[in-house]
């Protein structure tokens, strides 16, 4: 069962979708168009909704089968209809498969917002849900979290990022920390950001053992580098003062407060925000170090960057034109390679094949260049080497050659150059007097004016693993940097109470006449309710209804029974004035009336429409303009997860409850209690218990798939124990839902929106992710099953990994082409040691093996630390005939040439440029 949260992942002026991007307004071939559906209308929700549905109705059917990319600007000042028109767009896009539809939250239609909503629309983003909030472009990101404890984020004014001991990303977690006061000559600073670098992703996945780190400055930590406000100085500070913002360097620097001594802080310069301040110490103290107290690069003089795109090499870029130096880069991909000469650079050349060096050789003419500033490895090491000209000198910053023990030839150094290893987390250490003196000239380039900060994406606390996935990845330019929890109070998605009724005031629930409404009924009663109040349009009609009432007065509840339409503004009236007379006063208000006429939108007319938005928004407004002057402990809005996934043929029922998420939000913006529950399919009561075949229908189609009523409602009851839900915007969806499925049939669930989600496509039945015994299952599967058996533990991990979905993921294809890089092999060794069980490590080779030979290796391997087995050469004979045991002695061969060359690939990630 999924009980899921809508988290909204900010990002600052750094953003790639609107900035530093190439344009193109159609990359896909179709026209962008945008549509202004019409504004607000006077009236009620009701008529508000009805009039932009029926409008982007009439666009769509009008388009008819052409395709094109729709981005739909939505007033986000009204958050009731922004919320049914954004979900109703779900169902559209999902009936309408020729178009991509983008939906664009905006605050007015100012020039401000009409240059960053075209930029959006030129970006050819594949982002479907965006808002536009203050300047900033933010997106959607559904995340699922865990409502039986909020030990995952910190509920501490203080809290520190820290990993696990087995490692792995997926294993992070934001713990409460305790603040420590200032002491002589020290500084507390509450932190704005935390720089991301290469260092943090590597240790986090337990690539770099602890030993590795703890002779560095920051030891084996989290985070090097910050930028924040200092709330607190200790004895014989002059330099700094409380409210002065400072950056600098710390070990743990993904904190919500560190304490540092005054000489590992300097103040921001003046042109220079808070924010943009963390993407300077660790890039530009590097470059810095390497090109000027190192190679003392001069003007006019040639300098290669390697890694040209990363934070290190557009710092260098930008320390290369201050000095006049002439500068070539290399980068990876096109796009960053024509982003460095936007910047400056002369010249770029592709950093992944050996062409850059007759290239170079080519531009300076034959003779060669002064300065490398180097973060390749192996025999691109090597050449970068060969390329400098006499009295050269080669900077190198990464890891990989070293902790090979990589042999270089001397006959070049013939040429008298000078070679310099740099370590910046060792310099700090060691050598403090030098890099504060070099620091000190870097921040006062910056107040000349000669550097700038670089272009950086945020992220907040919450998408770490995002963040260090995306640097994983290499999929980001400039810097990655990383806003800590709220510092000072704890979010009030955190603040987890025991939900507990008041049972000497009034229960209401609308719709409580209905399967689902009286099993909600029964839920409060077994709480403790004693005063309900049951509103239904017919009143108690059933025989099921009428013995429920029985069975909850038999024990000892006061159940009052109303026949009243709650969308019926004078009949709300009047059940009020007689409730206020003769009821308890009332604690809280559950809205679960509803009417289904599922149609696409192709066949919705008027009337339909107004027949089905009018019972949930027309009812949900009364309850609220009849609850204001009251003081509610909850105010309690049924949904259902359709709005998320925008079921097809539902679009009219998905804007309704779409509305009613609008509504909770904006209560909770207010401070009223509000919380909006998008209920999956409840399958023992309601419209679904009786229709098998429409139960059926909605799982093998959208993927939704039957919960119980009971445990639905202990959800419930732990969303609430959440002030505004685990979102803490007061929308919480609970849903068993089969991602896969979904996945599958809704086009819509392509977007990055549903990203995480997918993480978490379903297992087979026989394997879910729980830990796997390979004994037991050797022992009772014939070896082709078990093999079959262990590959489909190692596609779960690779999806989940990955981000993709279990199908995409081939058995035959090398993990290495199939996107898996050597820092993801580590996260999937360490993740199937784990779930099989594994005595002996798997080694980091991982990606030179398809699905099949890597889950053929495993058995063999737990075959032969296996003694009742029969052993030949290391492996064991038994459960293989002889075509599968040469196979996979054939395997452990390529494994063995392979292991070397895959280790130095991995260890070649701490020299990309963080």
């Amino acid at each position: 069962m999924l009980a899921l949260r809508c988290a909204v992942k900010k990002r600052g002026a750094g953003c790639r979708l609107t900035e530093s991007i190439e344009i193109d307004a159609s990359p896909a071939g179709a026209p962008a168009l945008l549509v202004w559906p019409p504004g607000a209308t006077s009236g009620d929700g009701v008529s508000r909704v009805a009039a932009q549905v029926l409008a982007l109705k009439t666009l769509a059917m009008g388009l008819g089968s052409r395709k094109a990319r729709v981005f739909v600007p939505i007033d986000a000042s009204d958050r009731p209809v922004a919320g049914a028109v954004s979900s109703f767009l779900r169902t559209l896009g999902n009936e309408v498969p020729t178009l991509s539809i983008h939906r664009v939250e905006i605050p007015a239609r100012t020039s401000e917002v009409a240059d960053r909503l075209a930029a959006v629309i030129l970006s050819g983003t594949e982002e479907t849900d965006i808002a536009i909030r203050n300047g900033r472009v933010e997106v959607l990101r559904y995340a699922s979290p865990d409502l039986s404890d909020a030990k995952t984020t910190p509920s501490a004014g203080a809290s520190r990022l820290e990993k696990s001991p087995e490692g792995g990303l997926d294993r992070l977690i934001w713990n409460p920390a305790r603040r420590a006061a200032p002491k002589e000559g020290q500084i507390e600073v509450e932190v704005v950001a935390t720089g991301l670098n290469f260092r943090d992703v590597m240790w986090a996945l337990s690539v770099l053992p602890d030993d590795m780190l703890e002779d560095g400055f920051a030891g084996p930590t989290l985070g090097l580098e910050f930028s924040g406000r200092v709330v607190a100085v200790g004895p014989m500070v002059t330099r700094f003062r409380v409210g002065d913002e400072v950056v600098g360097f710390c070990g743990g620097a993904f904190s919500t407060y560190v304490t540092v001594d005054v000489d590992h802080a300097a103040a921001l310069p003046s042109a220079v925000s808070s924010e943009s301040a963390a993407t300077v110490p660790v890039a530009f103290l590097t470059a810095y170090y390497g090109l000027i107290a190192c190679a003392n690069l001069q003007p006019g003089e040639w300098v290669l960057i390697h890694g040209g795109a990363g934070g290190v090499g557009m710092a260098a870029l930008q320390i290369a034109q201050w000095r006049g130096a002439r500068a070539i880069v290399t980068a990876g991909a096109q796009e960053k390679r024509d982003l460095t000469i936007a910047l400056g650079a002369e010249y770029a050349f592709d950093s992944r094949s050996g062409a850059f060096v007759d290239d170079v050789m080519r531009v300076t003419e034959g003779c060669g260049v002064s300065v490398v500033l180097n973060s390749l490895a192996g025999q691109a090491m090597e050449s970068s080497i060969g390329l400098l000209r006499p009295f050269g000198r080669f900077v190198e910053l990464g890891k990989r050659d070293y902790l090979a023990n990589t042999p270089v030839g001397l006959r070049p150094f013939r040429r008298n150059l000078s070679y310099f290893g740099v370590d910046l987390d060792q310099i700090l250490l060691s050598r403090p007097d030098v890099w504060r003196r070099l620091f000190g000239e870097v921040l006062e380039g910056f107040e000349r004016g000669d550097f700038a900060p670089l272009p950086y994406t945020v992220f907040e606390s919450a998408d770490i693993v995002e963040a260090m996935r995306l640097m994983q990845q290499s999929g980001h330019v400039g810097r990655i940097l990383v806003r800590p929890p709220q510092a000072g109070c704890a979010p009030k998605a955190l603040r987890r109470t025991e939900f507990q009724l008041d049972a000497t005031r009034t229960h209401l629930i609308s719709g409580g006449l209905g399967g689902f409404g009286i099993e909600t009924a029964r839920w409060l009663v077994e709480r403790g309710a004693r005063h309900l109040v049951l509103i239904g349009r017919t009143g108690a009609a059933s025989q099921s209804a009428r013995d429920a009432i029985a069975e909850m007065r038999a024990r000892g509840a006061d159940i009052h029974v109303e026949a009243v339409d709650i969308a019926d503004g004078p009949a709300a009236d009047a059940l009020f004035s007689v409730l206020k007379s003769e009821m308890p006063p009332l604690a809280g208000v559950i809205h679960a009336a509803m009417v289904l006429d599922d149609a696409i939108v192709a066949n919705v007319d008027e009337r339909r429409l107004l027949e089905v938005l009018r019972p949930k928004i027309s009812g949900a407004e009364n309850l609220e303009r009849l609850t204001l002057d009251l003081d509610l402990d909850y105010f309690v809005l049924f949904s259902s997860v359709t709005t998320v996934i925008g079921n097809p043929g539902q679009g009219a029922y998905v804007a309704a409850n779409g509305y009613l998420e609008g509504l909770a939000r904006r209560r909770r913006s207010v401070g009223l209690p509000a919380l909006a529950i998008a209920w999956g399919a409840i399958e023992d009561a309601g419209v679904l218990a009786r229709p098998t075949a429409t139960r059926e229908a909605i799982a093998a189609r959208a993927g939704v798939r039957g919960i119980k009523a009971r445990a639905a409602l202990d959800l419930m009851g732990d969303a609430l124990a959440f002030e505004g839900g685990p979102s803490g915007d007061g929308v919480v969806v609970i849903a068993d839902m089969n991602w896969s499925t979904s996945r599958s049939n809704l086009k819509g669930l392509i977007s990055p929106t549903y990203g995480r989600l997918l993480n978490m496509l379903e297992p087979d039945e026989t394997l879910s992710r729980a830990d796997v015994d390979l004994r037991e299952l050797i022992q009772r599967m014939p070896p082709e099953s078990a093999r079959r058996a262990v590959g489909d533990v190692v596609i779960e991990e690779l999806a989940r990994i990955l981000r993709l979905p279990r199908e995409d993921v081939s058995r035959s294809k090398p993990l290495s082409e199939i996107g898996l890089d050597s820092l993801m092999a580590v996260e999937l060794t360490l993740a199937l040691e784990t779930r099989l069980g594994l005595d002996a490590p798997l080694g980091e080779a991982a990606g030179a093996f398809n699905v099949t030979e890597l889950a053929a290796r495993i058995l063999a391997a737990q075959m032969s630390g296996d003694h009742n087995f029969v052993v030949s050469d290391g492996l064991a004979a038994r459960h293989l005939d002889v075509g599968e045991r040469d196979e996979v002695v054939e395997l452990l061969a390529r494994l063995e040439e392979a292991n070397s060359a895959a280790v130095a690939d991995l260890t070649g990630d701490l020299d990309k440029p963080g």
